[in-house]
């Protein structure tokens, strides 16, 4: 029987074991992850190959959204279409818990893993700070370091000492473009809105052994071949002090890839535009409700907006807040 293509669907993750990782997402959210095992991803959604994210709910419960995007195509994702990557589809969300220093590492653009044939989007991303215990991050090389500058701190075993490090707290925001160098530490847990793709170039990563025991793979000519040495980045900011910034949100992003917005204690209506978007929870509750029906989501929880889509969102409990993310036509 064929069944037409709900407006909202409420999402389940992949959880991705990582050595970094750990049990907070469990603590913070409610995360129903498996037993023993440091979870450091949730991919909250995802078409990536063998990590997508599945319906939770709904007369299409327990479908994977790449089996969706087969059989709905344009309805589905509107005017962004899959472009026959591993990405599936274009925008990936995630949350990370850091229970230790993630890689210092660095993320190419479309162009290069097209002209390297990679099989892969590049990597532009954004971390919004959902948790942070003292926590800080790698963000950009300090003043004056070029490409000799920084192959003499990898290969001397100093390459934080030419990197910059940030204390951080929940609000804040960072924009990581390709070509930046950098790393989530310990401590920090983040919602995540980047390009659907799995091109990391790791830099340093502290000797450490991976799941398998072994050392991790190091990527350092790749990485000198995408590092912008000339990126003059901000300081990571609190939302709050954003431009467009009023009591109940602002614009967190809005770049090439991705638009990302912030709202809180904020009930509205919102219409979806030509492609589709996608809803979390970071804090509260809220009452999603369309034509076809009416979802409720927890913190951490996230939920498909199909495109067109006419939504009433409404908090259940004394506040909330929640992240808007669109993908924006580009390929």
């Amino acid at each position: 029987m064929s069944v037409n293509l709900p407006e909202v669907l409420p999402l389940a993750p992949f959880y991705r074991e990582m050595v970094w990782g750990g049990r907070r997402l469990e603590k913070l959210f409610g995360k129903n992850l498996p037993p023993n095992v440091s979870i450091g991803e949730s991919f909250e959604l995802s078409g990536y190959a063998q990590r997508e994210s599945i319906v939770a709910q709904g007369p299409l419960a327990g479908i994977k959204l790449t089996q969706l995007i087969d059989k709905y195509g344009s309805e589905l994702l509107g005017d962004v279409p899959s472009n026959g990557t591993k990405g599936g589809l274009p925008l990936l969300i995630k949350l990370l818990d850091a229970c230790k220093d993630l890689s210092i590492q660095v993320h190419p653009d479309d162009i290069y893993a097209k002209k390297n044939k990679l099989n892969d989007r590049g990597k532009m991303e954004a971390w919004f700070v959902l948790h942070s215990t003292e926590g800080r991050v790698a963000y950009g090389l300090k003043n004056g370091v070029g490409p000799k500058e920084f192959r003499f701190a990898v290969n001397t075993d100093s390459v934080e000492e030419v990197i910059r490090f940030f204390p951080v707290k929940r609000g804040d925001i960072i924009f990581s473009p390709p070509g930046t160098v950098h790393a989530l530490c310990e401590g920090v847990v983040i919602y995540e809105v980047q390009q659907s793709s799995d091109l990391t170039f790791r830099i340093h990563d502290y000797n450490r052994p991976g799941l398998d025991g072994k050392p991790r793979e190091l990527h350092l000519e790749r990485a000198m071949d995408v590092i912008d040495f000339t990126a003059d980045l901000p300081s990571p900011q609190h939302w709050s002090t954003l431009t467009d910034a009023t009591e109940n949100g602002c614009t967190l992003v809005d770049c090439e890839h991705f638009r990302t917005d912030y709202f809180c204690d904020l009930n509205r209506r919102h219409e979806v535009g030509n492609c589709f978007e996608a809803l979390t929870v970071v804090d509260g509750s809220a009452r999603l409700s369309s034509s076809d029906g009416e979802y409720v989501l927890s913190a951490g929880s996230t939920a498909f907006l199909k495109p067109g889509t006419q939504l009433s969102i409404e908090t259940v409990e004394v506040s909330f807040e929640y992240i808007i993310s669109a993908a924006l036509s580009h390929e």
